[in-house]
C-alpha cells in the first residue's frame, strides 16, 4: 500500500509538472545571430581603425584646432567618443542581464537602417551634458589610450557574451501607459541596435574631423 501511494503521489507530481506552461519554440529562439555578432565586431574595428588613422600623424596644433569657438576641436572629439563608448558599455552590460520586454520585438524587428542611416543624417547632432568634452586629454596619446580601453571593453562585451541582444531592449522614452502600437522606432531600440547607433555615432564624428582638417586655417 505505502508503495502504491508513492506511485499515485509521483504520478500526481508529474502530471502537475506537465500542466505548467513552458516557453514554445518560438520563445526559445534565438534572434542575435553569430552573423550579428561578427558584423558589429568589424564595424567596431573599422571605426576604431579609421580614427586611428586620422589622428595619429597630427601636431599638437591640429589636435587643438578649433573652425570657431563654438565648434569642437579633434581633441574634443576624441573624448567625446570615449565617454560615448564608456556609457554605452555600462547600458549594454546592465540591461544585457535585465528583464526580456520582448513584446517590443514588433517594433525593432528589421530596423536596423534606421539606426545606420544615422552616420549620415544631415541633421546637426546636440551633445548632451553629460557627454560634453570637459579637456581632459590635452596629449594625444593619453587621449587615445582612454578611447582604445572604452571601445575595447565595449568589443570584449559583443565578443563574448553568450546573451541574446535582440531580446533586450533600451528605451528613450518613458513607456508606462504607452500601448506598443503608440510606440516609434527609435524610442525603443534592442540592444544590437544601440550598439548599431554608437558605430553610427562614430562615423558622424570621422566626418567631423574630416572636415576641421578641410578648413582654410587648418595648422599645416
Amino acid at each position: 500500500m505505502k508503495n502504491l501511494i508513492c506511485l499515485s503521489l509521483c504520478l500526481f507530481l508529474l502530471s502537475c509538472e506537465q500542466s505548467q506552461p513552458t516557453n514554445s519554440t518560438v520563445d526559445n529562439e534565438r534572434w542575435w545571430t553569430e552573423e550579428d555578432r561578427q558584423f558589429i565586431l568589424s564595424e567596431l574595428d573599422r571605426t576604431t581603425q579609421e580614427l586611428d588613422t586620422e589622428i595619429k600623424a597630427l601636431s599638437e596644433q591640429q589636435w587643438n584646432f578649433r573652425e570657431d569657438s563654438s565648434r569642437w576641436s579633434i581633441a574634443e572629439i576624441i573624448e567625446h567618443l570615449e565617454i560615448q563608448n564608456q556609457l554605452h558599455f555600462r547600458e549594454i552590460s546592465v540591461t544585457a542581464n535585465g528583464p526580456q520586454y520582448i513584446k517590443y520585438r514588433s517594433i525593432t524587428k528589421g530596423q536596423d537602417q534606421h539606426f545606420i542611416k544615422y552616420a549620415t543624417d544631415a541633421t546637426p547632432g546636440q551633445s548632451q551634458w553629460f557627454m560634453e568634452p570637459l579637456g581632459r586629454f590635452p596629449d594625444k596619446e593619453d587621449a587615445w589610450e582612454a578611447f582604445s580601453r572604452a571601445r575595447g571593453g565595449l568589443r570584449g562585451f559583443v565578443q563574448q557574451t553568450p546573451i541574446d541582444l535582440r531580446r533586450q531592449f533600451t528605451f528613450r522614452t518613458p513607456m508606462e501607459g504607452k500601448a506598443v502600437s503608440d510606440i516609434k522606432i527609435g524610442q525603443v531600440r534592442d540592444l544590437h541596435q544601440l550598439l548599431l547607433t554608437g558605430i553610427a555615432h562614430t562615423d558622424r564624428h570621422l566626418s567631423q574631423i574630416r572636415k576641421i582638417k578641410e578648413h582654410e586655417n587648418y595648422p599645416e
